[in-house]
């Protein structure tokens, strides 16, 4: 089973999958992205885990937050003297298609966590390794996919402190444009014996 199918199985979601594609992403960055990645855009089309993780979209997707808009942003910023902000990427920096191994995000969360790959041309992209941080300065690394980091984000609540797992409760898959308006409506969405 791989990681895509144990976020279905414990989210419970059965939505339809949308591919975008990735080609002017792929294009622009000058490198593959991983795709395991990829399967678990597809087969989580816009929304969030837990309400709570978000992942970046391809340019092609009607979703907000997108992969390359935030890449090329957080490069522009990074040049930016008056703001000095490259060294929120220190040691690494973010990745740049003509220059050394760097930071590229994939996601983030609604306590300030971003994730991200250590993105290396010469490097398989599925081999890639996730960096990932909250609003402390140091940075965790991961040897994992980032759909594990996913599963491990809404269902193990010992991957601290990047974890919204709160067992018993169920995890679930908020697709774009729905909402939690209510602590009923959470209460249903996260029981554990909610039908899927």
């Amino acid at each position: 089973m791989t990681w895509i199918d144990q976020i279905v199985e414990v989210t419970g979601w059965r939505g339809e999958p949308v591919e975008y594609g990735w080609d002017r992403e792929e294009a622009q960055l000058g490198v593959a992205l991983p795709s395991d990645f990829k399967e678990l855009s597809r087969v989580f089309p816009g929304g969030a885990f837990y309400a709570y993780l978000s992942l970046l979209r391809a340019e092609s997707s009607p979703h907000l937050y997108k992969l390359l808009d935030w890449h090329q942003k957080s490069l522009s910023e990074s040049s930016n003297p008056q703001f000095q902000p490259d060294t929120l990427y220190e040691p690494y920096g973010l990745f740049r298609s003509d220059g050394p191994p760097g930071l590229l995000a994939w996601g983030m969360d609604q306590r300030d966590g971003s994730y991200y790959w250590l993105a290396d041309r010469e490097v398989d992209p599925d081999r890639w390794p996730v960096l990932a941080r909250t609003d402390l300065p140091e940075w965790e690394r991961f040897d994992m996919t980032a759909s594990e980091v996913v599963y491990r984000v809404i269902a193990d609540p010992e991957f601290k402190p990047f974890t919204a797992a709160d067992p018993p409760r169920r995890p679930f898959y908020l697709a774009a444009g729905q909402h939690v308006s209510s602590a009923e409506e959470w209460n249903a969405l996260t029981a554990p014996d909610r039908d899927t």
